[in-house]
């Protein structure tokens, strides 16, 4: 199983999740020919990808999922709910599910998890390439992490986890407070120190690669984020690699399951 990550986000997040020869998006939130630029920049195809999941219905994750799907031929996944909310994607006859559900593809499996976050019914998922079982986390834009989400994301060989925002930084920032308080609630976005939180409690033996993603431009700093999540998982017995995952650079691809997991950065310029 690899990962690219093509960029993440409050301007758009995309990762595509190559298994055994076939691909997969999570979330397309970059307009059809930004996407596709991304794409090709490393050498995938988008004709080559044959399905598209989306997390939510917050514009950053969906909004070139219709048209991309239109014009590549794709199969669009999401929620009851992400679909009531987007009815572009009901036109586009993306497949429903409900929060909870694993999804069958060609060679992965994909459970689903609820989420906290002020969308009508996110999640967060969890794949496992069906061959290798290998497994690769996903979760972001969350406001709070509960047990049915932690217990999902054991044993996993990837995590890919939101540090969103520093809160000194978000109330010293240029949000008026009635966007302060809802990033910071418990439907908004996880805070650097939850996100540490998350990532030690998902360290075990194969934990190998932590990507901390929808890192705030204008409330963090990708050092902020990396530095808080060292320190908490220097604690661990955690010794992989910590990556920031950022909105103008495409990073990948990672071996998941791989003895040594690991990633190249490559600039875009946008």
């Amino acid at each position: 199983m690899r990962l690219w990550v093509l960029g993440s986000g409050s301007k758009g997040n995309a990762l595509v999740v190559e298994c055994d020869g076939h691909r997969a998006l999570v979330d397309v939130g970059f307009p059809r020919r930004a996407l596709e630029a991304r794409l090709r920049a490393v050498g995938v195809a988008p004709e080559s990808i044959e399905a598209a999941v989306i997390t939510h219905e917050h514009g950053d994750h969906v909004c070139g999922a219709v048209h991309s799907a239109r014009r590549w031929g794709w199969t669009l996944h999401a929620t009851t709910g992400t679909i009531a909310a987007t009815p572009a994607l009901r036109q586009a006859r993306a497949r429903a599910f409900e929060a909870g559900a694993t999804l069958e593809l060609d060679t992965m499996r994909i459970q689903t998890v609820p989420t906290s976050h002020d969308a009508r019914e996110s999640v967060a998922l969890v794949l496992t390439a069906t061959r290798t079982g290998a497994r690769l986390g996903i979760a972001y834009d969350l406001g709070a992490v509960t047990h049915t989400l932690t217990r999902a994301l054991r044993e996993l060989d990837t995590l890919v986890v939101e540090t969103n925002h520093d809160a000194g930084m978000l109330r010293a920032g240029p949000y008026p407070r009635s966007v302060q308080n809802r990033i910071a609630s418990r439907r908004g976005h996880l805070e650097n120190r939850d996100g540490a939180a998350l990532a030690r409690e998902c360290v075990h033996g194969g934990l190998r690669q932590v990507i901390l993603a929808h890192v705030s431009e204008n409330c963090n700093t990708p050092r902020a984020a990396h530095s808080e999540v060292s320190r908490v998982m220097a604690r661990t017995r955690f010794r992989g690699r910590i990556d920031v995952a950022k909105q103008r650079t495409i990073m990948g691809p990672y071996d998941i399951g791989a003895p040594r997991a690991g990633g190249v950065q490559l600039e875009l310029t946008l």
